[in-house]
């Protein structure tokens, strides 16, 4: 199986039903896998959606699987991190189904907020309530530095080089 670099920024519509017109790129993109269907749940640290293709998803089971159901910790964490997980498909149009409380979860407002955000990020795509989106992913106010933060990132990348 090849590995999926999902790309683009996409603002899109949801209707009162929650239906979201997913971005004809973003499916092409997803063709070689999208007859496993999607998993969209909450994502950790944002108030965004995660929109994961099956395997991925699968990828993300097997990792939960390793947790100890005997460790109070582990099971806190599997039940928080697993809450709201749904199976998703597209219908005839290319729409799929965001169940309301994930919505409620995104801070995504039905039927006043219908423009929203959605971001293909490598091997996922992130589904975002538009002023969130501009708020915590493209204002660079305050004390954040990008440039810092991927040197930071390199760094846990590879760990013993100083560069």
């Amino acid at each position: 199986m090849t590995m999926l670099n999902l790309l683009g920024e996409y603002t899109c519509k949801i209707d009162v039903k929650g239906r979201l017109m997913f971005p004809a790129r973003l499916r092409k993109q997803l063709e070689s896998v999208l007859h496993n269907g999607l998993v969209i749940n909450r994502d950790i640290f944002e108030g965004c959606l995660v929109v994961y293709p099956k395997p991925e998803w699968d990828k993300v089971n097997r990792e939960m699987s390793r947790l100890s159901r005997y460790n109070h910790k582990h099971q806190l964490f599997q039940r928080k991190f697993m809450k709201g997980a749904t199976h998703v498909e597209f219908d005839g149009s290319g729409r799929i189904n965001i169940p309301t409380l994930l919505l409620r979860y995104a801070s995504i407002q039905l039927p006043a907020d219908n423009e929203i955000i959605v971001s293909g990020l490598g091997e996922k795509i992130e589904i975002w309530n538009k002023a969130r989106y501009d708020k915590n992913v493209l204002d660079d106010a305050g004390d954040f530095d990008f440039a810092i933060l991927a040197e930071e990132v390199r760094k846990d990348l590879e760990p013993n080089n100083e560069n």
